[in-house]
């Protein structure tokens, strides 16, 4: 079975279990290395604990230039693995629809969107 293969499978997994509330996604400082010295902004980290392995989802953001004083900014969603010192050790952000599903599932967990909206009703 292929990388891609395995990452949509657990991008799916860890949909299902955010959905159900089995995990806890929160807003978490980026790690340097998607941040710093690059030319793409991460503006959204979010990170929980699967399987006993440090998991972030977030909004990736990075600079392509026309020439060098134009340039364009693009918009795609990332996933990576983190050790215990928020390295990141293993990345992805090939683009298939469940990865955008679970970034809107993580960041409504993690800002606690069910319970405001159970409030208001």
């Amino acid at each position: 079975m292929s990388v891609n293969s395995k990452t949509e499978q657990l991008v799916k997994k860890l949909f299902v279990e955010s959905k159900n509330g089995n995990i806890k996604w929160n807003v978490y400082e980026t790690p340097r290395s998607l941040n710093q010295e690059t030319e793409q902004s991460v503006p959204l980290f979010l990170k929980t604990e699967y399987k006993g392995k440090s998991i972030g989802v977030y909004d990736l953001r990075t600079k392509h230039f026309y020439d060098e004083h134009e340039f364009y900014w693009s918009e795609s969603i990332g996933l990576c693995i983190v050790d215990e010192n928020d390295r990141v050790v293993w990345e992805a952000n090939e683009y298939f629809p469940a990865l955008l599903d679970l970034f809107n599932a993580a960041r409504e967990k993690a800002a606690g969107l069910d319970d405001i909206l159970d409030d208001l009703i």
